[in-house]
C-alpha cells in the first residue's frame, strides 16, 4: 500500500532510507512527516464525530487547512488513510509501552487504549462494513500478538512451529473476543474478560517453553 513516498502493509511500516542530519533531505523528510500526522490526527477527530462513510477527503483538507492535491500526494483514499491511522496507533502502542513485565500486561494495556478509542472505533464499524472491518481487526490481532508473544519469549528455547501455534492461538482469542465486543457496542468490560482468557492461557504458553526447553537438552 502506498502512503505517498513509503509503502505500508498491515503491520509493516518500511520508512524510507535514513537521511543526514541537518540536510534539505532532512528538512523535506521532517515537513512530510508533520503534513501526514496532521491529516491523520484531523481524521480521528472527525471519526469521533462521523461514520467513515461520511467523511470527505475535503473535511478532513479544511481542517488541515491543506489542498486535496496534498491529501492524495499520501493516501489515495480515506479508507487507505483508516489503516494507516490504526497502524501508527498499534506501533505507537508498542514503542510507548512496550517494556511490560508480563504478556498479560501487554495485552490488558492494549485492551485499555481500545477503549479510549471507542467512539472513533463505532464509528469505523457502521461506515466501514462488516467484512472489512473484520479483516482489518485480524491483521492487527495477528500483528500485534505476534509482536508482544515474539518479544516476551525471545529468551527462551521454543521452536518456531510452535511459537507460530501460540501466537495464532492468541490471535484467534483477540480477534474473537474484539468482534464481539465491538458488535455489542463496545459495551460491558472487555478487559476483565480479557484477562480471564488470558490466565487461562498463561500455562500454555509456559508449558510449551518448556517442553521445548527439556527436548533440546535430551
Amino acid at each position: 500500500m502506498n502512503y505517498g513516498d513509503r509503502w505500508v502493509t498491515i503491520g509493516t511500516i518500511n520508512k524510507p532510507a535514513p537521511v543526514s542530519a541537518g540536510s534539505e533531505t532532512e528538512a523535506h523528510f521532517m515537513k512530510q512527516n508533520r503534513t501526514r500526522t496532521a491529516l491523520a490526527d484531523a481524521y480521528m477527530r472527525l471519526l469521533n464525530d462521523y461514520t467513515i462513510d461520511r467523511i470527505t477527503v475535503k473535511m478532513i483538507t479544511d481542517a488541515v487547512g491543506c489542498s486535496r492535491k496534498t491529501f492524495y500526494y499520501y493516501f489515495t483514499d480515506v479508507y487507505v488513510l483508516t489503516q494507516y491511522v490504526f497502524e501508527l496507533r498499534v506501533q505507537h502502542f508498542l514503542n510507548t509501552n512496550g517494556n511490560f513485565e508480563t504478556m498479560r500486561e501487554g495485552f490488558l494495556t492494549l485492551a485499555a487504549n481500545l477503549s479510549n478509542d471507542r467512539q472513533a472505533i463505532l464509528n469505523i464499524y457502521h461506515g466501514y462494513g462488516k467484512e472489512e472491518l473484520e479483516r482489518f481487526t485480524w491483521e492487527t490481532s495477528d500483528y500485534y500478538a505476534r509482536q508482544v508473544i515474539t518479544r516476551y519469549a525471545q529468551n527462551m528455547d521454543i521452536a518456531p512451529e510452535d511459537l507460530e501455534a501460540i501466537i495464532r492461538m492468541y490471535t484467534d482469542m483477540m480477534f474473537g473476543m474484539l468482534i464481539d465486543w465491538i458488535n455489542n457496542g463496545m459495551e460491558g468490560d472487555y478487559s476483565r474478560k480479557l484477562d480471564i482468557a488470558l490466565t487461562a492461557l498463561m500455562p500454555v504458553l509456559r508449558s510449551n517453553c518448556r517442553g521445548a526447553k527439556a527436548a533440546a537438552q535430551q
